[in-house]
């Protein structure tokens, strides 16, 4: 029985540290309305800039993955730069909310943005997406 009361407190430790990072993360982003998240399990696109965190749909309770990027990477670049990476994420994402293809991603909820994030829902996703920018992989 103490092993079982060891183990129960990591675990919820575990959870409770994570779900307060992503209160942290997504703070006033509508897409937090629709969808619950938990765990980060991934990240996705040009420098591994999105990350993938694991959710469900509130009134399906359906498998979702919840991609997340922070304003704030941005600050090391200048304004003009800093535009030029928004609006490059927002297209994308558009874009693979217009297509419907099974072996393609499919979008669940389109991206939304606050002050502090951009943010929007797929399907379940299981690995990276993407490729760091200045490694040999």
């Amino acid at each position: 029985m103490e092993v079982f009361n060891k183990i129960y407190s990591q675990v919820s430790s575990s959870v409770s540290s994570t779900v307060s990072q992503l209160s942290g993360v997504l703070p006033g982003n509508p897409v937090t309305r629709e969808f619950e998240s938990s765990a980060h399990i991934a990240s996705a696109g040009p420098g591994l800039l999105w990350k993938i965190y694991k959710g469900s749909k509130r009134s399906t309770k359906q498998a979702a993955s919840i991609f997340v990027f922070e304003k704030r990477q941005l600050e090391k670049w200048n304004k003009n730069d800093r535009e030029f990476i928004l609006e490059t994420l927002r297209r994308g994402v558009v874009q693979l909310t217009k297509i419907r293809h099974p072996k393609i991603l499919t979008v669940q909820h389109p991206l939304e943005e606050s002050r502090e994030s951009l943010a929007f829902a797929t399907r379940t996703c299981v690995c990276q997406l993407g490729k760091r920018t200045g490694t040999n992989q």
